[in-house]
């Protein structure tokens, strides 16, 4: 069983721990939904000990091995298996425990804490996962046009396809660096080899790359799909499972929104804003040879710190309605310092050409007035 839970979501039921004469954890009766994979053996939990007060602040983290000496699920029981729309190959299953034995970790009401550190593992885990499938994707669809003919010519002839693929290149490639460079943070987080600031774009960067690779698997692998036409919209072609287990990139460990607030909140609490937009400009503060391009970031730099402040100053409502433009305006800006960082580096005319184009793209940061969001509660009815 996979992921971690809370099971006193109202979707799943409701439960309690509960400390037995035998000085063993056991769970009160209640529900909860979790992924499984076949040969995982242990559950670990984050739950309410009977008596903890509401919210995340009353939970703790619990060890569950998931079979007794005998190999028998222990008071553990599989409801049902859920009809989902991808990723069948790892189904997901709503589970009853009933008086099962667990093991506390670290502590009363340490739970989220507890759990805090594998955010930054598993988010990043979604990202190399949505890249693997936009990769394939592009694969597929490159391959295919070199082989399909319309209009007399192979797809690859075509102008407007040619722009079509080029686009969903460029946004893979600031996906993929973005990533990349979460990845190379967090192993010098973990190895403490990471500065203070380097530690507070890791914690920024952490929702971003997966906010922004979460949306960009979706868009590519629905590009890939209209590039086969009606081929691509059949199952035997294999591309609509690859679009519909995409869609959970987008969802797996927070959604785009949920993510949108959490750079927010790592911004408002742990004062991660100045060393984020201080690693892009030290970033571009090396590269030359790209003026223009450099200008632009340094820009949208200066742009981001004042609609923070803006926004600030409006309160909390507007910073709420501006959290996702605001967040995806921040993995931009990176992502064109890290694509210029390797234009510079390996002199190519098609990293140049990516660099360019991607910096080339006007950011939108949010909205500006209560008449604006009033508006959009009007439009929604």
């Amino acid at each position: 069983f996979r992921s971690l839970v809370l099971v006193d979501a109202p979707c799943t039921g409701t439960g309690t721990w509960r400390r037995n004469p035998d000085a063993k954890w056991r769970m009160r009766p209640g529900a909860l939904e979790q992924r499984i994979k076949d040969q995982d053996k242990v559950l670990d939990e984050a739950a309410r000990i009977e008596g903890h007060p509401e919210g995340s602040k009353g939970l703790s983290l619990f060890y569950i091995p998931m079979r007794d000496e005998k190999g028998r699920l222990q008071n553990l029981e599989v409801m049902r298996l859920k009809d989902k729309l991808g990723t069948r190959a790892m189904p997901t299953a709503e589970l009853f425990l009933k008086r099962t034995s667990a093991k506390l970790v670290g502590g009363e009401l340490h739970g989220v804490r507890k759990i805090a550190s594998l955010f930054n593992i598993t988010r990043m885990y979604n990202s190399v996962c949505a890249l693997g499938a936009a990769r394939r994707a592009l694969a597929l669809a490159v391959d295919y046009s070199r082989r399909r003919a319309a209009f007399g010519k192979r797809l690859l002839e075509l102008p407007l396809h040619v722009e079509t693929l080029s686009d969903l290149v460029v946004d893979f490639e600031a996906g993929f660096l973005l990533t990349f460079h979460l990845a190379e943070l967090l192993g010098r987080d973990e190895l403490g080899k990471a500065s203070p600031e380097e530690s507070a774009m890791l914690r920024m960067l952490t929702p971003i790359a997966k906010l922004y690779t979460g949306k960009m698997a979706m868009t590519i692998t629905s590009e890939v799909l209209e590039v086969f036409g009606g081929a691509g919209y059949m199952e035997d072609s294999g591309i609509p499972v690859l679009h519909r287990d995409a869609q959970v990139f987008s969802i797996w460990e927070g959604t785009t929104n949920v993510l949108s607030l959490d750079v927010i909140r790592a911004i408002e609490k742990e004062g991660a804003f100045p060393p984020f937009v201080k690693g892009i400009l030290q970033l571009v503060s090396k590269i030359k040879g790209f003026d223009a391009e450099v200008a632009k970031i340094k820009n949208q730099c200066s742009d981001l710190g004042s609609f923070l402040q803006k926004a600030q100053g409006e309160g909390s409502d507007f910073v709420q309605a501006s959290a996702r433009k605001f967040s995806l305006a921040l993995g931009r800006a990176l992502s064109g310092a890290l694509l210029l960082e390797r234009a510079f580096l390996d002199q190519s005319p098609r990293s140049a050409e990516i660099a360019r184009r991607w910096c080339g793209v006007p950011v939108a940061l949010g909205f500006s007035s209560q008449e604006h969001r009033n508006l959009s509660r009007l439009l929604i009815g």
